[in-house]
């Protein structure tokens, strides 16, 4: 657990607010390298995934000291054969799963919601989680390729209308408090976590 990120976290939390990580595991450095078109200097974009930040709970995880941390939504494809686990899509988790040695870069963003626009925000991340709405992954080549082709703003080619990658399951999820922060000219479907990081505004920055 690396603890200054988990401070970050929580230091800069804000209901509804949008972050961004970008890990060094090999799945990180491929969504990293595949959106390297999208970047200012066509370098790997610093981003791999990204996630809403929900409500903030008591937690006792360290020591059985009680304090309170921040948790959110996000879609996410995670398995775990020690334990016998599969989580697939839309899921609710503690922040700590993002504050672990191979994360690089940490932001979040403020897009200033109002509090009732933070209620369908969360309030869509949440039902999203309640029809287990899945993970897109085959989807994330169609962007690759929507990327390479410079054909971001049409439909993806392998869009399942049940699925969807973590990008756009948390632009989904602002589109339904009438808050898309990307134009007609980025397609849902092909919502990238550059996509996002560009469309700002910064709340905050950590760099490993």
């Amino acid at each position: 657990m690396n603890q200054n990120l988990l401070s970050f976290f929580t230091s800069n939390y804000g209901r509804g607010r949008v972050a961004l990580i970008g890990s060094s595991d090999s799945i990180g450095k491929a969504i990293r390298v595949s959106q390297s078109k999208l970047t200012p200097d066509d370098k790997s974009s610093l981003w791999s995934h990204a996630f809403i930040i929900g409500e903030m709970r008591p937690d006792r995880r360290d020591s059985g000291q009680r304090h309170r941390s921040p948790y959110l939504f996000e879609s996410d494809l995670h398995v775990d054969p020690p334990h016998a686990q599969l989580r697939n899509g839309a899921q609710e988790n503690w922040i700590g799963k993002w504050c672990q040695d191979d994360i690089e870069h940490a932001a979040i963003l403020d897009f200033a919601l109002s509090d009732p626009k933070q209620d369908v925000v969360l309030g869509t991340a949440l039902q999203l989680c309640d029809e287990q709405m899945e993970y897109a992954l085959l989807e994330l080549l169609g962007t690759w390729l929507a990327i390479i082709t410079d054909r971001v703003w049409a439909p993806n080619p392998i869009n399942d209308p049940h699925k969807m990658y973590c990008s756009a399951f948390v632009r989904y999820s602002y589109q339904q408090a009438g808050q898309d922060f990307l134009g007609d000219d980025i397609a849902l479907s092909n919502t990238a976590p550059e996509h996002i990081a560009q469309s700002g505004p910064f709340k905050a920055e950590w760099h490993k």
